[in-house]
């Protein structure tokens, strides 16, 4: 027989072998599987028969209880204590787990090897730890009592398996059969068994897994059975009271259904809950625009960190301070010795490899994220396209299959890559250090490869050797295989989100790796849940085996030079942090002495990267992958600080913002050859090294040569009107220090993370906890649908100043905060003819008062008093007022300004509670 054209017309023209099993393995050459059992056809479907029945059966009660009285059953559970719950679990499932993956926790400790834990392999998520948790019952009641069983017999056979792969769920034996549950409603046809004589397509339902084989049919179908049971007898529990046969006759209407549950505290969407809730909810289907948003911001992100390293030596400086701090030559040996490569004749050699990852991780994440971005884009697309074609009888349409099957091989490579830093970083990070050692080899003595073992501390606390055997696990291909990505990454988070002492075992830089390996699990398993097609990608990824290769092996062949930019070469000598080099005190109050610094720092930062842009073009040309060469030769330009002035001039409205600012190219290299492989509209325009160069010092305006035309500008865009929002004092405290304007008075500060999650909410962008660190902000009603994430700080979940003005500066993310907010209550008004923002905030044992304040003239928010600002009178002057000359006259608020030579006006605002603002001068 052969495999392409499997069936014949008659089976009993089939050679013995192929109907006994052990002649069949016996036939192939093969060991047989003496472990497992063997079954029969009449067998199987009298098993099938009588467990679909009994499964029909308590689905059709539940179904009926939940139709009659499921607010009822909602109540009376969510008002019983936790030992009440308790004790209703014990009674319907005697000897219930406690502990959350109970079959992971029994793998870990003997490898799945007690016979008696077989029950926590077959249903890992019948556990009091997460079943006690208030709201899990009733989300689990609601989405088996009103879909049905077809609706999650394959992710029921799905979560038992580790059972089957560690050898605990042994399924039964029995080729040339095929078990179909899909759409089959009574027990006749729920599990009905073939025979691949019997139906033409039998052997492709199994081989495309929209059928199962008969040894798991049966295992699923016991899954369920248990299942069903086990819901309609927690129903029966909380009825007790309840006369059934009342409640399930005819004359018992039927109630609306009560609103949906979440298990999350604060309302907002986590990701580890919607994992943790994945279990008893129906199957999630494919959410391709959430996933594309996702990665958008992955690739944004890291767009974002490598123009930030280019721009800001500060933050280049600590990234590499953080490389050196997870590289593995810091981990001593068993006699306590470093790495040789840490000696003083040799750290440069150190601090090249360490400069050189950093650039090569720069290059590569822009294109490792944008290519996922990028095919998710064209799967969009193509579903879009085909959207009528799209039903589940129907095959999917050749190029969309392909465009899946081509990113989840993707994504198969892709996610190698995280996890080799993992295993790499982690026992090199400073929290779990102490707890490893080197061991010497020929390998590493030579420094190529660094062998790096657990010490016997590493066990004494069993949480901190559980965080080790699930990281173990994770970077260990065979181990990840058995239990599932997903699995691993979402214990691991679970494990992070619970347990402080655990979260305090990642630093920062593992908690990032950590982030973007997540991301990229929850894609394969939103792309498995591409339901019933998912089941047949297998099937054809590995009849387009060659294809696929040969596809991933042309697109990623230009991101081979980033791992090697800067191999051989001397970045230790314009790059290595520890002389001071990139010394930038831009959180210090603004002193000729620190501006000074700065400049340096940021002259010292362009010639690291003039060295590296150098070096890359000479080794490739032009082979800079679009996602990097589009990004360093665009219109973003580097900030950089201008020269001190004693007193500085008032600026026009053709001046620059009091920010630092800048007209250089992110990379002048790459924009320069960039121009030359364009055929411009203007050929003889000069070039970029012949233009006059922007003053990039002092008072910051654009040269004639880089303005753009009234005319074009207005030709090609309109207005661009940004919104205004409405917040509170807490939100705009928040972002008064977020935006700090630097100044000769005043220091910036930090941000408490609850705070700037109360911030992004009121303008508009909805917040949602990934894994790790990452956090995703969508916008919500704006005119761009570009996320922001950022990273939760860790451990002091405080956001720093200098996180914050990095985030600040990045694209689509609000530049002037008094063009883009106001206080709650104060609406737009107009005084003078001039556009400004009423301001309404309780002060501290004072009426509710309103104060005009000039759009796009402040240099701080109002709430910020204790920091110089400037207001713009009737004539135009200038008058500079403090917190010292504010004080309160009956129902006015009266400003005196500071003025030179002894003169002293004042300027009352009138108290018109939240209706808006006065102005009127004395």
């Amino acid at each position: 027989m052969s495999a392409s054209n499997p069936t014949l017309s008659d089976s009993n023209q089939r050679p013995s072998q192929y109907c006994d099993p052990k002649a069949f393995f016996d036939f192939i050459g093969l060991p047989g599987p003496t472990s497992y059992p063997t079954v029969t056809p009449a067998e199987v479907r009298q098993e099938a028969l009588v467990r679909s029945s009994k499964i029909l059966a308590d689905y059709g009660l539940l179904n009926r209880l939940l139709d009659c009285c499921e607010a009822t059953i909602r109540k009376r559970w969510l008002k019983r204590t936790r030992a009440q719950r308790a004790r209703i679990l014990s009674i319907v499932w005697p000897n219930m787990p406690t502990v959350h993956r109970p079959d992971l926790d029994c793998w870990l400790k003997d490898g799945g090897q007690n016979p008696q834990d077989k029950g926590a392999f077959m249903w890992p998520h019948i556990n009091q730890e997460d079943l006690l948790n208030p709201k899990i019952l009733p989300i689990f009641l609601n989405a088996r009592g009103r879909h049905p069983p077809c609706a999650f017999i394959t992710a029921d056979y799905e979560a038992a398996r580790l059972g089957e792969t560690c050898g605990m769920i042994r399924p039964a034996f029995l080729n040339e059969h095929v078990m179909i549950f899909t759409g089959r409603t009574t027990p006749q046809k729920y599990g009905e068994l073939i025979n691949w004589c019997d139906h033409e397509d039998a052997f492709d339902l199994l081989f495309t897994q929209k059928g199962m084989h008969p040894g798991m049919g049966l295992i699923s179908l016991e899954i369920q059975e248990r299942l069903y049971t086990f819901l309609v007898n927690c129903c029966m529990q909380l009825l007790e009271d309840t006369h059934m046969e009342t409640l399930l006759s005819d004359e018992t209407s039927i109630q609306p259904e009560p609103p949906a549950l979440s298990t999350s505290q604060t309302g907002m969407n986590l990701q580890v809950v919607v994992a943790a809730e994945a279990p008893y909810r129906l199957p999630a289907g494919l959410d391709i625009r959430r996933l594309r948003s996702i990665f958008s911001a992955k690739r944004a992100a890291a767009e974002d960190h490598l123009w930030a390293l280019r721009e800001d030596p500060a933050y280049f400086a600590d990234t590499v301070l953080n490389e050196k701090e997870h590289r593995q030559e810091l981990i001593p040996d068993a006699l306590g010795r470093l790495h040789h490569l840490t000696k003083s004749h040799k750290v440069y050699t150190l601090w090249n490899r360490i400069l050189n990852r950093v650039v090569s991780d720069a290059y590569f994440l822009p294109c490792f994220w944008n290519e996922i971005e990028r095919q998710l884009a064209d799967i969009e697309a193509l579903l879009s396209q085909h959207k009528q074609d799209l039903q589940p009888e129907n095959d999917l349409p050749k190029d969309l299959e392909w465009a899946f099957c081509r990113l989840i091989l993707f994504l198969e490579k892709l996610v190698e890559a995280p996890l080799r830093t993992l295993q790499t970083e982690a026992p090199a990070s400073l929290p779990l250090r102490p707890f490893f050692e080197r061991v010497d080899t020929e390998l590493e003595l030579s420094g190529t490869i660094i062998n790096v073992v657990p010490k016997a501390s590493l066990g004494v606390d069993k949480r901190r050797w559980r965080l080790f055997r699930l990281l173990q696990a994770l970077w260990d291909k065979n181990a990840s295989f058995l239990i599932g990505l997903h699995v691993l990454v979402d214990e691991l988070e679970t494990l992070i989100e619970k347990d402080k002492f655990t979260k305090g075992l990642f630093s920062p830089n593992v908690l990032d790796t950590f982030s973007g390996l997540s991301v990229l699990s929850l894609c394969q398993r939103q792309l498995s849940g591409f339901q019933p097609w998912a089941a047949t990608f297998e099937t054809t990824m590995a009849n387009q085996k060659d294809n696929l290769e040969n596809d991933f092996r042309e697109t990623v062949k230009d991101w081979k030079p980033y791992a090697k930019v800067g191999d051989g070469t001397d970045l230790a000598g314009v790059g290595n942090p520890t002389d001071g080099r990139f010394y930038y005190p831009v959180d210090k109050r603004r002193t000729r002495e620190s501006t000074a610094a700065m400049q340096q720092a940021e002259a010292n930062l362009d010639a690291f990267w003039r060295r590296v842009d150098t070096l890359y073009t000479d080794n490739n040309g032009l082979s800079l992958h679009a996602a990097v060469r589009n990004l360093l030769s665009n219109e973003r330009i580097l900030a950089r600080t201008p020269d001190w002035v004693d007193e500085p001039a008032p600026p026009t409205s053709s001046d620059a913002s009091d920010t630092e600012t800048g007209h250089l190219p992110l990379s002048q290299v790459c924009f320069e050859l960039e121009r030359r492989t364009k055929q411009t509209i203007q050929p003889d325009r000069p070039s970029l090294a012949h233009r006059p160069k922007p003053k990039t010092r002092g008072t910051a305006r654009l040269s004639h040569s880089t303005a753009i035309p009234a005319d074009d500008a207005s030709s090609q865009h309109g207005p661009d009107i940004q919104p205004t929002f409405a917040v509170d004092k807490r939100a705009l405290k928040t972002f008064s220090t977020v935006f700090h304007a630097p100044s000769r008075t005043s220091q910036p500060g930090e941000v408490a993370w609850t705070d700037f999650l109360h911030a992004m909410a009121s303008t508009g962008f909805s917040a949602e906890k990934l894994y790790g660190s990452i956090w995703q902000f969508t916008p919500r009603a704006l005119d761009t649908e570009r996320g922001i994430q950022f990273h939760e700080p860790h451990p002091r979940g405080k956001l720093p100043f200098r996180m914050a003005r990095r985030r600040s500066k990045i694209p689509h993310f609000p530049q002037d905060p008094t063009k883009a907010l106001s206080i709650a209550g104060g609406p737009q008004t107009n005084i003078f003819d001039r556009p400004i923002v009423s301001f309404s905030i309780t002060l501290p044992n004072t009426s509710s008062s309103t104060y005009p304040f000039l759009t796009g003239e402040s240099l701080s928010f109002f709430t910020s008093l204790l920091t110089e600002y400037k207001y713009l009178n009737r004539s135009g002057n200038r008058r500079a007022y403090s917190s010292s000359s504010l004080r309160k006259s009956k129902s006015s608020w009266v400003l005196t300004p500071r003025q030179r030579g002894g003169t002293r006006a004042e300027t009352r605002w009138v108290s018109t509670g939240n209706r808006g603002g006065r102005l009127g001068s004395l």
